[in-house]
């Protein structure tokens, strides 16, 4: 077959379709890899073996795939993760530690691991709707932490206190994991049951 044949159907239909998503954790991977400058149609159809064609299939220019990238985030980072932890059940001071475990889990590579959530904190200095974003989701997952601690007990005061303590933890644990190599999971929780008290300590 010569250069100037065309591609038969059956190849074609070989060819696996992009899903918006597939183009969302491409978008997510060259942000890590190179930050917002990075995001780039090309570079992405180029990465994902697609026409640009295919990409504007999916969305109206590159400014509708940075706002699909960060609902993606919004939602992977906040309601996936509590809304799992709530229907999982189990007492309140277990899931709080539990929530300690989940939050600690290495992401998964396709969304670029780690170094997502920083790469993602560095778009917002620059970005207005990225920092947005992140204002959002902070604010949603200190008053999911919120919740937890109140029905495990806690006062309101000590709930709120609890919850930025349990956060900035968290936050200072995922840029150690990524500088130093440390696992979070360990001193994470160490944290959570030092908020929950000695009995959780004991559980």
């Amino acid at each position: 077959m010569n250069a100037l044949s065309p591609i038969s159907p059956v190849a074609a239909r070989a060819r696996p379709k992009l899903a918006p998503s597939d183009w969302i954790m491409a978008g997510f991977r060259a942000l890590v890899a190179g930050g917002p400058e990075a995001v780039r149609v090309e570079a992405l159809a180029r990465e994902l073996g697609a026409t640009k064609g295919s990409f504007y299939w999916h969305f109206k220019d590159l400014r509708g795939l940075h706002d699909a990238m960060l609902e993606a985030f919004e939602r992977l980072a906040t309601s996936e993760i509590t809304g799992a932890l709530r229907r999982s059940g189990g007492p309140p001071r277990a899931q709080v530690l539990r929530l300690a475990e989940l939050v600690s889990t290495q992401p998964e590579a396709e969304t670029g691991g780690a170094a997502l959530e920083p790469a993602l904190r560095d778009w917002g200095r620059t970005d207005p709707l990225a920092r947005a974003t992140l204002e959002r989701v902070d604010a949603q997952r200190l008053a999911d932490l919120c919740a937890f601690l109140g029905a495990a007990g806690l006062d309101s005061a000590r709930a709120a206190e609890g919850a930025v303590r349990f956060y900035a933890a968290l936050l200072g644990l995922e840029a150690l994991r990524i500088t130093c190599g440390i696992e979070m999971r360990g001193p994470l929780l160490a944290v959570a049951r030092a908020i929950l008290g000695e009995e959780a300590a004991a559980e």
